[in-house]
């Protein structure tokens, strides 16, 4: 992989979409292209893929052959047992709260009631795709979350292939470097890295919080995302530090999307269709956001999770820095349906060509999505949204 041989590919990309759709506006980068926002502002998105090597697929000698409930948790503990975690570091640990950890405990305890031996085994062959960390959080997710489990569920009645798109962990504070040590982790025990692309490697909120997002690629062609995110130092109010403080390293939200094969080529299922699909099982669905990308990221979530169970101190403790937090502190887990438009299949090709892979349409995991990366706009918006209350 090369340098050169991600931007020759990226400037094909951009061409193709100026040529396909006149919304698209050329950028002073051949790599690039802009897009107007529904505000009238104007975002400039990198087609450059990350530089990366495959990486191997450590989830899989834990999760394959799981069909039950009780071996997912097993193989649950014995992948997050196999690299160091967020709360393996005592700094780490510092920030959050004693419930934290009952919490984690209490959602995969219960798992064991509600959960089937089917949902066990559902579960269990769709994380074995990821890797240690990211399969580790999915079955935390999958365990406390109705509508992620839902999606796996209906998926095949609607011909659908569900790919995992990216996750987000809520750290606390910059004042501790809390994301910094997060970020660190991942990059030299998990193997991440870093976006190349300018701007690309951290973004600062003006609603006081920043966020590291970080990449991989396996030897399948599952492409892993995750953003770590942390509350501003001079921001003692804002609330993804508490979020931290009260559910730990729990993933704040799951992005998921699906794909579909028709007539040999893979295509992304509309946002639209996850939404309707969801309602139909009684899921509620709040406000989309980004129509302006013209397919290329749509995203919208699902209604936050609640928890009311939050201890009254710890409780009491939060709202102490501001009182909005007292509702919007029980909004624990959320949803996100993401939709990216799929390369076609002569831009895919050469896509994974780039990490020495060979692409395979009818193989799931060999999801090619036009933009690879987070815009920001729509990040801010997870945060926005995830604090509404009833």
């Amino acid at each position: 992989m090369s340098p050169r041989h991600n931007s020759t590919l990226a400037n094909k990309l951009v061409k193709q979409l100026l040529a396909a759709d006149a919304s698209f506006k050329a950028a002073e980068a051949p790599s690039q292209i802009h897009i107007t926002g529904s505000e009238s502002e104007i975002f400039t998105l990198d087609m450059t893929p990350f530089f990366a090597t495959p990486a191997a697929v450590t989830a899989q000698p834990f999760f394959d052959g799981v069909q039950t409930v009780s071996k997912l948790l097993s193989a649950y503990h014995a992948a997050k047992s196999s690299l160091p975690f967020e709360t393996d570091l005592p700094q780490a640990r510092e920030s959050i709260s004693d419930y934290a950890n009952e919490f984690l405990t209490t959602l995969l305890t219960r798992a064991n009631t509600t959960l089937s031996d089917a949902q066990a085994t559902l579960i269990a062959a769709w994380v074995k795709n990821l890797d240690v960390y990211c399969a580790v959080k999915a079955v935390e997710s999958f365990c406390y979350s109705q509508a992620d489990l839902m999606l796996l569920e209906i998926a095949p009645r609607y011909g659908w292939d569900v790919v995992y798109d990216h996750m987000a962990i809520r750290c606390g504070s910059q004042s501790h470097q809390d994301a910094e040590r997060i970020a660190t982790l991942l990059i030299e025990q998990h193997g991440y890295v870093t976006s190349q692309c300018v701007g690309e490697a951290y973004y600062q909120f003006t609603d006081g919080w920043n966020a590291y997002p970080l990449y991989k690629i396996l030897q399948n062609g599952q492409v892993l995302r995750l953003f770590i995110d942390q509350s501003d130092a001079a921001d003692p109010a804002q609330i993804i530090q508490h979020w931290n403080r009260v559910y730990g390293y729990t993933a704040h939200h799951f992005g998921i999307r699906a794909t579909k094969l028709v007539n040999g080529v893979r295509l992304a299922v509309p946002l639209d269709d996850l939404m309707h699909a969801l309602v139909k099982e009684k899921i509620k669905i709040m406000t989309p956001v980004g129509h302006y990308t013209h397919g290329l990221l749509l995203q919208v979530f699902t209604q936050p999770e609640k928890n009311s169970n939050i201890p009254a101190a710890l409780k009491a403790e939060v709202v102490a820095h501001a009182a909005q937090l007292e509702k919007s502190i029980e909004n624990a887990k959320l949803l996100e349906l993401v939709s990216r438009r799929e390369m076609e299949p002569r831009f895919a090709w050469d896509y994974f060509e780039l990490y020495g892979l060979k692409y395979d349409p009818a193989n799931a995991l060999h999801s090619a999505p036009y933009y690879q990366y987070f815009l920001p706009t729509q990040a801010a918006h997870v945060i926005k949204t995830s604090q509404v209350v009833e």
